[in-house]
């Protein structure tokens, strides 16, 4: 019996970062930041084409308190990224989602979210 033909040719990962991965490495940084105090996760699931991406908030000492501190969609192409907030929000690139995320992370709102879930576990 003569042996298949290979129609797929190589296959290799793609060079690009994936926005859970750039999410994941951020999650990281809070727990060490915050001595685990707070922790990050990120929880993904697909459907119909589209991988969505929660970024949670969990505090261990308030019986796993959750807070989704925002929610991002995208397909199999990584880049756009559609940050859903009214109105939703569309990132290129994985340029612009990292600034995106730099400045979502920084902001005084998540500052003051964080600083409320540690006055309820720290001391």
């Amino acid at each position: 019996m003569a042996a298949q033909p290979d129609f797929w040719g190589d296959i290799a990962p793609g060079t690009v970062r994936t926005p859970a991965a750039i999410l994941r490495e951020q999650a990281t940084l809070l727990g060490t930041k915050t001595k685990n105090l707070i922790e990050a996760r990120v929880v993904t699931d697909a459907s119909f084409g589209e991988i969505r991406h929660r970024f949670l908030l969990v505090v261990p000492g308030l019986d796993n308190y959750k807070y989704q501190l925002f929610r991002i969609e995208h397909d199999v192409n990584l880049y756009p990224v559609t940050v859903e907030t009214e109105p939703p929000v569309l990132l290129e690139t994985e340029r612009d989602f990292t600034k995106w995320l730099q400045s979502t992370l920084s902001s005084d709102h998540t500052r003051k979210i964080l600083g409320n879930l540690l006055s309820q576990v720290a001391g």
